[in-house]
């Protein structure tokens, strides 16, 4: 059930007609069950399976954590034994392969018969986001920052709320299960058109960001990294260049379709991105890049492993560990771990040139191109097949062979890369004024109210335009593919 899809759209408006005119008593259940539709209608007959799956699983967590309430002397062992079966399941489905296929790789280096056996295990969906927030939530109970949740409905709820369930943000319970026990930002005395259009709005935005600008972008990118050695330098460059906007785009895409499906129900979701490519150094990239992923693997594992608290060594190797480990999390490959290593790597660097102070050589524009192509040669091997390829697309983009053939895939990149280059710093700039525009009359109850934004009239008008707007998206786009960050 795609959110950029008619039955999605079908899916959403029902639930959200449901859970208003529900008893409040009703409706996070009725959140539950919706939830679980929507990942049980993926890969049937696998979602049928892997739906009863993500329930055992939230029921297993919410024990362990009623456990160390029960407990308290065997807090740490629980949460051991939690984080470590938790870290063991996600191993089976999703690393067992690629464990096996690099054991066969040393194996065959070293003269020995290979084992030709494979799990060719089906990945369930989202399993990497969901594991992520069940360890942060028993991580939190163990500390104290959090206490296990009356509710198992609830709980279970919040870690598989279906709008942010597929690929993040990475909510944590402060973040959205202390929302399910306030019923929302508004509840059904004090219902508000201004919120369900601002959730709206959020929807058609991420929509056209995906179908106009990630989309398109694909196709070109596609076919680039598909034949490494047949790009010149200046195409290797476009298609690297594609890459970064297009990932950008497309995951900035769903957050918003996201954050918007949550509002019309009263949920906010948090923001995941704050325009990373205007960012002055890598660690500044990472404030701003997948914050809700970046946040986890600082306080959840670069802090416990000592963080930058250590001699520098040690910090330089905390955050290769941390990187590393952050670019398995994104798949069972080792482009992608190279990938992390990599962002280590730059992060370091950042480190020891900021002990120094030699990152005042380079001025604020300066520094901001630097970093931006420095995030695109990590990009190589995060969009590369395989290993050799991605050092065949680097090899060409730093061989200045001058050898430029214009295709119409080509050109429309260019265009979007232009056109995304102008709009880009004026992100942050929409998202407030988005903001404002939707922020009177929220807490007034009915639309009828002279002081309210929207009358009755204007919400049809904006739902009816929504709705051709929708449509025009939907017939007139060139492609539509599944967000990236589906498969991890």
């Amino acid at each position: 059930m795609l959110f950029c899809s008619w039955i999605y759209v079908l899916f959403l408006l029902v639930t959200v007609i449901i859970y208003w005119r529900l008893p409040e008593r009703f409706r996070i259940p009725l959140i539950l069950l919706a939830s679980y539709v929507f990942y049980m209608s993926w890969s049937p007959p696998y979602g049928l399976i892997y739906g009863p799956f993500i329930f055992l699983d939230s029921l297993y967590f919410y024990l362990l954590s009623l456990a160390m309430l029960r407990w308290p002397r065997l807090k740490k062992p629980i949460l051991v034994l939690g984080v470590s079966s938790e870290l063991c399941v996600l191993a089976y489905f999703k690393y067992a392969d690629f464990f096996l296929g690099t054991y066969n790789d040393i194996t065959a280096w070293m003269g020995f018969l290979p084992v030709e056996s494979r799990f060719d295990i089906i990945l369930p969906l989202a399993i990497s986001f969901t594991n992520f927030i069940l360890i942060s939530y028993l991580v939190d109970v163990y500390r104290g920052d959090e206490k296990p949740d009356p509710s198992f409905i609830r709980f279970a709820a919040y870690v598989a709320f279906f709008p942010h369930l597929i690929a993040g943000p990475i909510v944590r319970a402060s973040e959205l299960l202390h929302q399910f026990e306030r019923r929302g930002s508004f509840s059904r005395d004090n219902f508000s058109w201004a919120q369900i259009v601002r959730g709206i709005h959020k929807f058609m935005f991420g929509l056209g960001l995906k179908l106009i600008v990630a989309d398109v972008l694909a196709v070109y990118v596609n076919t680039a990294f598909s034949n490494p050695g047949a790009q010149t330098f200046f195409s290797s460059w476009v298609a690297t260049y594609g890459f970064a906007i297009q990932i950008f785009c497309d995951f900035f895409a769903y957050t918003a379709m996201a954050q918007g499906s949550a509002l019309m129900m009263g949920f906010t979701l948090p923001e995941n991105f704050d325009s990373p490519y205007l960012a002055r150094n890598i660690t500044d990239f990472w404030r701003r890049w997948h914050m809700s992923l970046s946040r986890w693997l600082r306080d959840y594992l670069y802090i416990p492993l000592g963080g930058s608290r250590c001699s520098r060594p040690r910090t330089y190797f905390n955050l290769f560990v941390t990187m590393g480990l952050g670019g398995l999390w994104h798949g069972a490959s080792w482009t992608f771990v190279i990938w992390g290593l990599y962002q280590g790597l730059l992060l370091s660097l950042h480190k020891f040139a900021v002990h120094f102070k030699l990152n005042r050589l380079a001025p604020g524009v300066l520094s901001v191109i630097l970093t931006f192509h420095l995030v695109c040669i990590g990009w190589v091997f995060f969009r590369a097949e395989t290993f050799s390829d991605a050092i065949v697309m680097i090899r060409t983009m730093f061989s200045p062979v001058f050898d430029i053939t214009l295709t119409e895939e080509l050109a429309y990149s260019i265009m979007i890369i232009v056109l995304f280059w102008i709009f880009h710093p004026l992100g942050k700039y929409f998202v407030q004024l988005s903001k404002a525009a939707f922020a009177s009359g929220t807490s007034l109850p009915r639309p009828q109210a002279a002081a309210f934004a929207f009358s009755r009239i204007s919400v049809m008008a904006l739902g009816v335009g929504y709705f051709a707007l929708f449509y025009l998206l939907l017939t007139t786009a060139m492609t539509k593919s599944e967000f990236i960050y589906f498969q991890f």
